[in-house]
């Protein structure tokens, strides 16, 4: 099945390795289309050899209209928090590069990702997770199905009280896929006093301390080849 994208050119003539980069994409089931008719696919592409201010005005455009899988490549390297003003702006992803036929190849690898996490967002285990239709909510499913599904990156899940987050972390577990996973283990922080903070985390053998009758496993190995959720982490002492 092929995927359907985008390509933008910003601060660019045309170049015949434009050209070559659209051939490369098109050999690996990848149909290209101007900006202009994006509205028929959600995947876009910006090239651009610097972060501009019309680079960051067009992802901010893109992000109101509901499209957020833009991946942004520029030919030049990108200097302090430019990476991050891209992101604000609404970036999926941002690539530097120095050949044409190189970027192809990672366009094509992030597109073909981008395609499985937008089945996965729509599958019935996320969508009977975390129940919206915002575009800031769809925006972070994206981020979420895909940290947890191509990834074994710690997460902070950041939020007010009650939003969700214990949700978020649920099925951040039910996406992972290793095969030997263990069990979603969630303590709350703000419980814990200083005393038995180690008990808590690490465990304790019995005798270790006044109280202590059994031996007890702590958060960590309770947790281990699963998902340990700190709940209100910002409350440890």
């Amino acid at each position: 099945m092929a995927i359907n994208v985008w390509i933008h050119w910003i601060g660019e003539n045309q170049k015949p390795e434009h050209c070559k980069v659209v051939d490369l994409l098109i050999q690996q089931s990848i149909k290209v289309q101007s900006l202009d008719a994006y509205s028929c696919c959600n995947s876009g592409v910006i090239f651009s050899s610097e972060v501009t201010p019309e680079v960051c005005n067009q992802l901010r455009e893109l992000s109101r209209n509901g499209h957020n899988s833009v991946l942004v490549c520029c030919c030049k390297p990108i200097l302090g928090d430019a990476i991050w003003q891209l992101m604000e702006a609404g970036a999926s992803d941002v690539l530097v590069f120095t050949e044409y036929s190189v970027i192809a190849h990672e366009i094509a690898a992030r597109l073909q990702r981008w395609e499985i996490v937008d089945r996965m967002v729509n599958s019935p285990t996320v969508q009977n997770s975390l129940v919206g239709q915002s575009q800031a909510l769809k925006t972070i499913l994206r981020q979420v199905v895909e940290v947890a599904y191509f990834t074994d990156a710690s997460v902070l899940i950041l939020g007010e009280s009650g939003t969700g987050k214990e949700l978020v972390a649920n099925l951040i577990h039910a996406l992972d896929t290793r095969s030997n996973k263990g069990e979603l283990v969630i303590l709350d922080c703000s419980t814990i006093t200083p005393e038995l903070s180690g008990s808590e985390f690490y465990g304790h053998e019995r005798g270790a301390f006044t109280g202590a009758v059994t031996d007890r496993e702590g958060a960590f190995a309770l947790a281990d080849h699963g998902t340990l959720f700190l709940d209100e982490v910002g409350e440890l002492p």
